[in-house]
This record gives structure tokens, sequence and C-alpha cells, in this order.
């Protein structure tokens, strides 16, 4: 992980105003060993950080059976964060215990990374003018359910906003997160845009000797995330009813959640028996080199792990066209985009891509260099250091 700029012949600090070591506290809800798309990116994060000679320090929620403080991968972790999960009492023990352990902890960190919001940028905002230290809050997710969204509905909504623009400046992975930020009132100049990164070297295209047999590997779309209504398997399932007609493809569905028993029984009810679940993998590598295709249908997107991931692989993408997709993917360039919840389109894509091996080889590759270029997690991590000089040298 992180080997590229070694491999450019360039320094891990290469880029940054200074080459000191940084102790960076990073506050997140859930840590190692929970997997999500949060979770997974601060953790290969810190490790980066922590393989340059940087000394991340996570404050999480305690997790019953997991030690309160371990080192993992040069990370420190401390699990103090003890909620009340009745119902509002949640939100507010969270705030007032994470806001309470940066002040406990403020002699082990530089700078505060909000690693989402809504209670980790509010906790940072509540004590930024004590810390007198850079308070950073990355949006993790936009849309009706995303990281801003939830403020706005909270109740208290216009002190939760107050303290949230108390911090110093705000990360937005795509257009919309931008705008979503704007719209709550944060100033332009606080607004700086760094999106996910991935690891390109784990998340590469296999070697031609390790690859499935082309012929299987070319017939199968994929679809990667959490079976919910967020990401809206329901719509690939139906697309997928007018390409399994062919009697030629395969679908393989990777994530769990609470749709999973529905989007099985509708699978059943229409006879797509080329569809497989696959549940929730820990080899992902492995399950995106067993596909040529990944298929997002979501409706809101900030930055998509898996998008970038499947990407970095090789496959062609397949993605609903609304922002956070369009940052990633152009048309008929590094991927195919199609109308929200058009089920003609995403089957008429699906097909296209599955049949046509020049255009989806083209597509491919140029999606992979698109990834390698912008999105290495390498490069995101040097700009996050970047950052973290920058503010530090104005505090100073």
């Amino acid at each position: 992980m992180c080997s590229l700029a070694s491999e450019l012949g360039m320094s891990p600090h290469a880029g940054t105003a200074g080459a000191g070591s940084r102790r960076i506290a990073i506050c997140l809800s859930h840590f190692h060993p929970t997997v999500g798309g949060a979770e997974r990116q601060l953790f290969q994060l810190a490790q980066c950080w922590a393989g340059w000679g940087h000394a991340p320090l996570v404050l999480t929620r305690h997790v019953p059976g997991l030690p309160t403080h371990e080192m993992v991968s040069g990370i420190e972790i401390r699990r103090v964060i003890r909620t009340l999960d009745a119902g509002p009492m949640f939100g507010m023990s969270f705030l007032v215990l994470l806001a309470a352990n940066l002040l406990r902890f403020t002699r082990r960190y530089d700078v505060v990374l909000a690693a989402q919001a809504p209670w980790e940028a509010v906790a940072t905002g509540l004590v930024a003018h004590r810390l007198g230290k850079p308070s950073i809050v990355r949006i993790a997710s936009v849309g009706p359910a995303g990281d801003l969204a939830q403020i706005r509905r909270a109740k208290g909504r216009a002190l939760l906003r107050r303290l949230v623009l108390r911090n110093s400046c705000f990360l937005a992975p795509s257009a919309q997160a931008r705008a979503e930020l704007a719209a709550l009132g944060c100033s332009g100049h606080s607004i700086r845009s760094i999106s996910n990164g991935v690891d390109i070297d784990r998340f590469s295209p296999p070697p031609a000797a390790a690859r499935p047999p082309d012929e299987a590997r070319s017939r199968t779309a994929l679809f990667v995330g959490r079976l919910t209504d967020l990401k809206n398997p329901l719509a690939v399932l139906r697309a997928w009813r007018h390409v399994e007609r062919r009697g030629e493809h395969r679908l393989l569905v990777a994530g769990d959640g609470p749709l999973r028993e529905s989007l099985q029984a509708y699978c059943r009810q229409e006879k797509l028996a080329s569809v497989e679940f696959l549940g929730q993998a820990d080899d992902m590598p492995a399950v995106y080199r067993r596909a040529a295709v990944l298929v997002q249908p979501s409706p809101n997107e900030g930055c998509s792990n898996a998008l970038l991931e499947a990407m970095a692989c090789g496959l062609c993408p397949i993605v609903s066209r609304v922002p956070g997709n369009l940052d990633v993917v152009q048309h008929d360039v590094t991927g195919l985009t199609i109308t929200l919840n058009d089920d003609a389109s995403l089957a008429a894509a699906l097909l296209r891509s599955l049949d046509d091996a020049a255009l989806r080889t083209r597509l491919a590759e140029a999606a992979r260099r698109h990834v390698v270029s912008h999105h290495s997690l390498e490069r995101v991590a040097r700009q996050y250091l970047e950052l973290f000089d920058e503010l530090l040298a104005a505090r100073s």
C-alpha cells in the first residue's frame, strides 16, 4: 500500500509544506474492524500516514469485545466513546463524549479530522475554539440521506449548523458535496476538493495467468453496495430481466442489507436464475476480477469507493447520471452513463458493454488510467498532508 511515490522516485512528502511528522486525530463513529466506505477509506489513509512516519490517533466508539486501546498498522485506536443508544440520546452522548475526549487528548495531536458529519463535525466545532488547532470536516455522503441533510432535519438544527461552521475547513469529494456545503453556509475559501482514494496496487487488473476464463468474465456484470434503497439494487434486477432473456450473461450482487430477502424473492418471482448473491465479501479485489462490467444505479453518490475500486480493477463502469458519478465517469470515454431509473436504458447499456468486447476494453482501460492519475490512495493521502501543513502554517 502507498508505494506509488517510491516507484516514481518521489518522497512520500513530495509537495507538502513541510516534512515534519504530523499528529492527526481522526474522529469517526466506527473504525476498523468495522467495514464501510468511510471506515475503509480512513483506515487506508491512516495506514499511509503511519507508514510515512506520521502519528494517526483515532477516537471512536467503544465496541464490546474489542480493546479500548490498541495499535493497528501503526495507528493508535482509542475506543473511548461509550454512547447511549436510546433514540436521540445517541447523538447527544456521542458528540459530548467525543468533544470531551478531544479535550482530554489535546496534547496528542496537531490537527483534527472529522471523518464524516454530522455528529463528528458538531463535536469538533463545539471545542474548536478551546483546542486552537485546525479542525477539518470531511463529507462522506450526500443527498437526502447524506451528512448535511441529517443536520437540516435535526432538532436544534440552527445550533448544530453554527457549531459545524466553526470548523476550519471542509472537504468536498464531489461537486454535489461542494454545493451542499455552500448551501449550509460554508465560505468558498473554506471548502477544498479532495476525492476518495483507492489502493491501485491492491485493486488492479489480474495478471493474465491469474484471470478467470475470459469467456466467463466477459459475460459477467457486478453490483457492489449495501442492499438498501440508497444504492437502488432493485433497478439492476429490473433491467436484468431484459438482459437475461438472451441467456448468455450473469449478474453478481456483492453486499448485504435489509433488502436482501426481498431482492432474492424478486429474482425467484421473475425467474432470474443467472443472478448470484455473494453477501458481504472480504476479498473485494477477487470479486471485481470475476466480472467485466460494474453497474451502479444509485440516486445519490458522493465519491463511491466501489466505483473507484472497480475502475482500478479494469471493469467497465455503468453508472446513473447523477452528481458524484459524473465527477468520475465520462460517458463513452471512461464508462457509460444512464438516466436514473430508466430500466430500458440500463438494460441497453449492459448488453452493449457485455456484447462489444472492443468497446468494453477501451472504456475499462481508460477508466483504470483515470483512477491511477486522479484517485490513487497515495495521491489523496499527500493532498491531506499538504492541507494539514497549510492550515498549521496559517495558525502559526
